[in-house]
């Protein structure tokens, strides 16, 4: 009408913030949370590399997150897993100091994954990019190891090997747990999309 401001459709804060899905996308990401801290703190691979967690916890987080479609999600459910685990007597955290980069590990992979839905790339594209985040995410988690009080926590694998191999093993790990979560939820996506789901 003339004379009238412009009344177009408001997103509310709560979809801006958590996506289309809303709570149920937050909810599906924080129940992750919590299994992969269940599984961080008592699952235990004993494979002696560093990093190797990542597996047990982010893959669930991630997927979570492309399958809830919460736009924090993966924030969400790896400060879930990391409160969990520590409540549990695991170590996926580091201890309270390691919360944060915790929470920015997960930031940095749901900052990667918006990106990926504005733009719609194919899915290889997707997979691969995720796993991507996924690796410099597990990079961040190991930056919470150089500042524990003991220094470099020793693995079995790697007693006295460089910082760089540590590296590379918590980067490789990252990229495995990101690629097994992408690909799952891809083909989870389109088998829902064809009915087979």
């Amino acid at each position: 009408m003339r004379g009238y401001l412009s009344i177009g459709r408001r997103t509310p804060l709560a979809e801006m913030v958590l996506g289309p899905d809303g709570t149920r996308g937050l909810a599906i990401s924080v129940s992750a949370g919590i299994i992969a801290g269940c599984l961080a703190a008592f699952l235990k691979l004993h494979l002696g590399l560093p990093g190797h967690k990542a597996i047990i916890w982010m893959t669930p987080v991630i997927a979570a997150r492309l399958l809830g479609r919460c736009r924090i999600g993966t924030t969400a459910g790896a400060f879930t897993a990391a409160f969990v685990s520590l409540g549990a007597g695991g170590n996926l955290a580091g201890g309270l100091l390691g919360l944060p980069l915790v929470g920015a590990a997960g930031a940095l992979v749901d900052a990667c994954i918006l990106q990926l839905e504005k733009r719609k790339p194919s899915a290889l594209t997707s997979i691969i990019l995720i796993a991507l985040a996924a690796m410099l995410a597990n990079l961040i988690c190991y930056a919470k190891r150089l500042l524990a009080p003991a220094g470099v926590a020793p693995h079995d694998i790697f007693g006295g090997a460089s910082i760089f191999l540590r590296s590379l093993s918590y980067g490789l790990f990252g990229f495995l747990a990101g690629l097994i979560a992408a690909a799952s939820a891809h083909l989870i996506q389109r088998r829902r999309k064809h009915g087979q789901f």
